[in-house]
């Protein structure tokens, strides 16, 4: 069976030929880049940022084609009207006097520019497909959602989506999977994309306001940074909470219908749909880590405690029936050729095992199945729901 996945950007011929709406619109900022010399008071290798007025200007070191590329934005205009994500998005031609005018007003006149390389006007826009599937054609990345650059997150939500949708597509196109787990790539990634773009929103919303309000608005949002954010941002469960939004580390699935908590329920550990947490451990007395060792491109078994207790049918027949794309990775305290070893302390705690678990670790790294104890009956049957035997 053939599949499609659209991955072709914001103007996806795709996503247009499906018919799926592409909901959203265009912020009324203009924005500006543009590769250039400069000369004032910039760091070099550095990025320089002004703001001082009712504009905003970045520069970023290039090197080449120019020493720098300048980002900067002007006073809003009106909204575009048109629903066409085209129209919104596409670039419009820009001189280097326009360009200069938009820079003078955040650096108060004291950077001038030279020698362009490309300049180009755009928009920033948010837009995120009522769909992220149709059938057998699939849309990820820009295809799927546009926002703001605001955070820095949308290569890592595409990358994130093509990750996710490429494991279920590889699986089910070689008959290792389910094609039913498919219909998982909309209903896990969706969701994502929908807080992401409210989350860019809304933080876009609020530095647009802060640098193109009146002198009021600006000056209190400014002490507000100041006195209120960058200090709430030194403390560390604020830094980490705003660090696993931002990197995306934090996305977990426990909606998706393709993962299950098994019983005995494990009171502690990540649950199913939870991105499988890292821990030194051992192999053969090398150090490594607990997600590089399960970084493969297959399903994971992972068998957690004593190993007397899993030596028995159970686990012999599942390698059996799976063995082209299932491995079985034990974890122990004891030291044991090939095995991981929790050496540190900090595995078996993390995972929340008091005595013996099991863990199915799905490609993408999530889990994709959880459960105490060393009876591996519901963990035959979550695999035989999503995923086909190979028998030798």
């Amino acid at each position: 069976m053939s599949y499609l996945a659209g991955c072709d950007g914001a103007h996806s011929t795709v996503r247009k030929a499906a018919g799926i709406s592409f909901e959203g619109g265009a912020y009324p900022q203009q924005f500006a880049l543009g590769d250039v010399e400069a000369d004032g008071p910039l760091v070099a290798g550095a990025i320089n940022a002004f703001a001082l007025g009712r504009g905003m200007a970045m520069f970023f070191p290039l090197g080449s084609p120019s020493t720098w590329r300048v980002m900067a934005m002007e006073g809003g205009g009106p909204r575009p009207s048109s629903d066409d994500a085209a129209e919104d998005i596409s670039t419009h031609a820009l001189s280097l006097p326009e360009l200069q005018a938009m820079v003078d007003d955040p650096t108060r006149g004291v950077v001038r520019l030279r020698d362009p390389a490309w300049l180009t006007r755009f928009r920033l826009h948010h837009r995120q497909a009522v769909k992220y599937s149709q059938g057998r054609i699939f849309l990820a990345g820009d295809a799927a959602h546009i926002h703001s650059p605001v955070g820095a997150q949308g290569m890592n939500t595409g990358i994130q989506d093509a990750w996710n949708l490429g494991w279920k597509l590889a699986m089910v196109s070689r008959g290792w999977a389910n094609p039913g787990i498919l219909d998982s790539y909309h209903s896990e990634r969706w969701p994502v994309g929908r807080t992401l773009l409210r989350a860019t929103d809304r933080l876009f919303g609020t530095f647009a306001k802060s640098i193109s309000g009146s002198p009021f608005v600006r000056f209190v949002r400014r002490l507000m940074v100041r006195f209120v954010v960058a200090p709430a941002l030194t403390r560390p469960r604020l830094r980490a909470i705003a660090f696993h939004f931002v990197s995306q580390l934090g996305v977990r699935y426990r909606a998706s219908a393709a993962v299950t908590d098994g019983a005995p329920t494990l009171r502690h550990g990540p649950k199913p749909g939870d991105r499988l947490p890292d821990a030194r451990v051992q192999r053969d007395n090398r150090a490594t880590y607990l997600q590089q060792e399960l970084s493969q491109a297959c399903t994971q078994l992972l068998l957690c405690g004593p190993i007397p207790a899993w030596d028995t049918p159970q686990v012999k027949l599942l390698v059996n029936q799976f063995h082209e794309h299932l491995a079985v990775t034990y974890l122990t305290k004891e030291h044991a050729d090939g095995l991981l070893v929790d050496v540190y302390g900090e595995a078996l705690q993390r995972l929340g095992v008091e005595s013996t678990a099991q863990y199915v670790i799905r490609p993408d790294g999530h889990v994709g199945f959880r459960c105490g104890g060393a009876d591996l009956t519901a963990a035959s049957n979550y695999l035989h729901q999503w995923f086909v035997p190979t028998p030798r």
